[in-house]
């Protein structure tokens, strides 16, 4: 059972390269799921600065037509106050963050979406990520998740690449060279980047652009067909996950949030899909009237 497909003209499922009247026509009969990219830039070894964008990006819209979902542009700035400090590196503070997300969230339930998958590329968003997430499901009765791809794939690059991830470690350099390799700088490795996280050491900024976990060492895998074989996997993988997850949403229809959605909702009438008859504004369906007891 798989998520109900577009029939969209043009195919293009990104939302800013549409025309306002062509969303218009795919939200919501056509498409109510929406996969929204959040990272951040920040350090990462011998990939680029935008490398928490690029991924959760590139893995959207490359599952976007399994989910028949459409892609949001990318949150760029993020929570990155580990390695804000060095060259590149930006930081929202956690409460605007959430608030900001929350917002753009709650502005794309109006539109229409009843389903938002937040693509998170960059750990340090998760935790204000749960809560805008938190806040914007009770407030409109939206159904929200949050996907974090390194953590789920952690068996790929154990089975593909022989090590495991870690921040700008294999799972990432591995990614980055199968979708952007004129973002990988194998020329500028050297092993005194890489630090191992220990719990009981928290520094500002954490002294190493590449960061692995466990005593386990994530260097870097310059291999090319390696790393096209680690990012299909992926793909495939994320794509079996999230289907999963949209199909189950969609046959569930209406669960517990009804009651919030009659008493809070803010959204407009008719928002929803196919599977379910709307969120937001919308009343939970009518309950089937009985016949009287002779």
């Amino acid at each position: 059972m798989s998520p109900r497909r577009s029939r969209s003209r043009t195919g293009e499922r990104r939302l800013s390269r549409l025309n306002w009247m062509e969303m218009g026509e795919e939200v919501p009969r056509r498409s109510h799921t929406l996969l929204l990219p959040v990272g951040t830039l920040e350090a990462h070894g011998i990939t680029s600065l935008g490398t928490d964008n690029e991924i959760p990006a590139r893995l959207s819209e490359a599952v976007a037509e399994r989910l028949n979902a459409m892609v949001a542009p990318t949150i760029p700035y993020g929570v990155t106050a580990h390695l804000g400090a060095l060259a590149g590196g930006t930081h929202v503070a956690a409460r605007p963050f959430t608030d900001y997300v929350a917002a753009v969230m709650t502005t794309m339930s109006h539109q229409g979406f009843s389903n938002i998958i937040l693509m998170n590329g960059h750990g340090g968003n998760t935790e204000a990520l749960k809560e805008a997430a938190r806040a914007v499901h009770e407030e409109t009765g939206v159904y929200v998740a949050i996907f974090s791809w390194w953590t789920e794939c952690r068996a790929v690059s154990e089975e593909v690449l022989g090590v495991p991830g870690g921040h700008a470690g294999s799972d990432e350099t591995a990614a980055m060279l199968a979708i952007a390799p004129d973002q990988v700088f194998p020329d500028r490795w050297d092993p005194s980047l890489a630090f191992e996280h220990r719990d009981s050491l928290v520094a500002f900024p954490t002294p190493g652009s590449l960061i692995f976990y466990g005593g386990r060492r994530s260097d870097p895998v310059f291999h090319t067909k390696r790393a096209l074989e680690f990012w299909q996997r992926v793909v495939e993988h994320v794509g079996d996950v999230l289907e999963d997850l949209v199909v189950r949403w969609d046959r569930e229809g209406w669960p517990a949030p009804r009651g919030r959605r009659a008493v809070r909702g803010r959204g407009a009438p008719g928002n929803g899909g196919a599977h379910r008859p709307g969120i937001s504004a919308v009343p939970p369906p009518d309950q089937p009237k009985r016949a009287p007891k002779k």
